[in-house]
């Protein structure tokens, strides 16, 4: 008994220990003076005491027990799972006198089927990830069934935040937990108190776009490095695992696992099974975002197309109708017979309604230029005043048909321009501003200081809700109805592309119904590189 291997304690029918062998001491911790006339229970876990005594009351009881595995306590480390044989020795008269347990430590083998358990389970996740990512692109719903999976899988809690467009803050987007009460705490807590990207300990994640793993969260650590108002949030939590979502060498958010209390600390097992979460993760948001835009840019040509053909047909219409009504009157009392005044007034339509579809045509060859990265400068000494003028003159016949009046302010300013495009910009401000001025009067004001020159067209129509003012300056976009107001949406966006070429800037400061300022900035002197070179970077931005 004391030189095998295998580990042999023999008991009385009370359970009491009579002999300890060496590998049992080995085992456990105990030495053979100790244990020996103390219960077995003692070296028993208290969780599967009633299982082995069923065992034992067995084995009195029929003389025979089955084999089976229980674990013995140990003092020098974790508990070691051992498999029992047990038999039973007789005394003369046949009765029960000594139970006997011979066991081998199969903690080994059982820690092996445990890593071969935990792994399955993991690439059963991975599987389930990779079938949900491809089974849609709306990444929301897809996060969430993937948040739901971690929690139940590693969590016990999981949390997916993406950056705001700004990359300002962090966005929840999942919110998991087995506890339901405890995942509407967490949604109602992110929602009060967002997060500011470099605030918190999720900043280092996202500077470095490593992992991080916390095996155990102390009070210290949530104190220092987290905001007060999430202390309820990590209430419990005592194990923290951030991985980064990244795509392309580009972090744009973060998964967040979090062990309640009771739970064994994150592995590097845990690690390594978020971080390939993390990365087909991002790859669906990234599908989601391009499939994403491409619907946007369907949307967007289908209005465009809507939107160009109602302006293109509308001049041709009055310049058909005004000549067939002169080809009408001409057949019959002859070309001589039509009144000077009348042809005059015809031509004039057609005229106006030529200059409207030319108008149209150039808009839609500049936002060619602008995305094709061709949109050239012809720098020169320019008077701003006399951009100003030529923009008051084409706006003019426009201002008088909605009853608006323009007001010129001006001091001089000249910079190395292209006259033209100057031009451009200002007609393009002004008769915005008379299509939404409400038929009320439109201030110009124009000068220069410091090496800058500065443009400002006012009016006091209808205005522009700031939820809209970021979008009004790009292609195709409009802060009102389309139906209402005609136009490609295209103005703003040529002036922005112009200005942003020549080095400056455009802004807009507006509300509902209190008209809208619109403020351009310009070096009196191009940029280096800028001078007579093409305005890449416009098609760039």
């Amino acid at each position: 008994m004391e030189h095998t291997g295998a580990l042999v304690v023999v008991l009385d029918r009370s359970a009491r220990v009579v002999r300890w062998n060496a590998a049992c001491a080995r085992v456990t911790g105990v030495p053979a003076e100790e244990m020996c006339g103390t219960p077995i229970w003692t070296v028993v876990p208290a969780d599967e005491r009633d299982g082995a005594r069923a065992v034992l009351d067995q084995l009195v009881a029929g003389g025979r027990g089955g084999d089976h595995e229980v674990h013995l306590l140990s003092r020098t480390g974790p508990a070691r799972l051992v498999a029992w044989s047990n038999c039973v020795l007789r005394d003369e008269a046949g009765e029960v006198a000594y139970l006997v347990g011979t066991g081998i430590d199969v903690t080994g083998r059982a820690e092996a089927e445990q890593a071969q358990r935990r792994q399955a389970r993991q690439l059963e996740a991975l599987a389930e990830a990779s079938r949900v990512f491809a089974s849609g692109l709306d990444y929301r719903t897809t996060l969430d069934t993937v948040a739901r999976r971690l929690a139940e899988l590693i969590g016990d809690g999981a949390l997916i935040r993406i950056l705001s467009p700004d990359g300002g803050w962090l966005v929840p987007v999942a919110v998991e937990h087995p506890a339901p009460e405890r995942a509407a705490l967490r949604r109602r807590i992110l929602a009060a108190a967002p997060q500011r990207a470099t605030e918190g300990i999720t900043a280092r994640v996202l500077d470095s776009g490593r992992t991080l793993r916390i095996p155990a969260l102390s009070s210290e650590t949530i104190r220092n490095e987290m905001k007060p108002e999430y202390l309820p949030y990590l209430e419990g939590v005592t194990s923290l695992l951030i991985a980064p979502l990244a795509q392309r060498r580009q972090v744009f958010g973060h998964i967040t696992l979090m062990r309640d209390a009771g739970g064994a600390p994150y592995t590097a097992e845990d690690e390594a099974l978020l971080e390939d979460l993390a990365h087909r993760a991002a790859q669906a948001i990234e599908n989601a975002r391009l499939y994403g835009e491409a619907q946007a840019a369907v949307m967007a040509r289908d209005e465009f197309l809507s939107i160009a053909s109602h302006e293109l047909r509308t001049p041709l219409t009055a310049l058909r109708l005004a000549l067939e009504n002169m080809r009408r009157v001409s057949s019959r009392g002859g070309a001589d017979a039509l009144p000077p005044a009348y042809v005059e007034r015809v031509l004039g339509t057609a005229e106006r309604q030529g200059q409207r579809l030319e108008k149209l045509v150039s808009a839609l060859l500049d936002v060619s230029r602008i995305h094709m990265g061709k949109l050239d400068l012809d720098l020169e000494e320019t008077d701003l005043e006399q951009a100003v003028q030529d923009a008051v003159a084409q706006v003019e016949d426009e201002a008088a048909q909605a009853g608006s009046t323009v007001v010129v302010h001006g001091a001089p300013a000249v910079g190395r321009w292209d006259r033209l495009r100057l031009s451009q910009v200002a007609t393009n401000l002004l008769s915005n501003a008379v299509k939404y001025g409400a038929g009320k009067p439109v201030e110009v004001t124009y000068g220069a200081a410091d090496g800058r020159a500065f443009l400002v067209v006012k009016d006091s129509g209808i205005g522009i809700d700031p939820a809209s003012q970021h979008q009004i300056f790009e292609r195709f976009e409009r802060a009102v109805s389309s139906r209402n107001y005609g136009g490609l949406g295209l103005g703003l966006y040529i002036v922005k592309r112009i200005v942003e070429a020549h080095g400056g800037s455009v802004r807009v400061e507006s509300s509902s119904g209190a008209g809208s300022v619109f403020s351009v900035d310009l070096p009196q002197r191009p940029p280096a590189g800028r001078d007579g070179a093409p305005a890449a970077g416009a098609a760039a931005r």
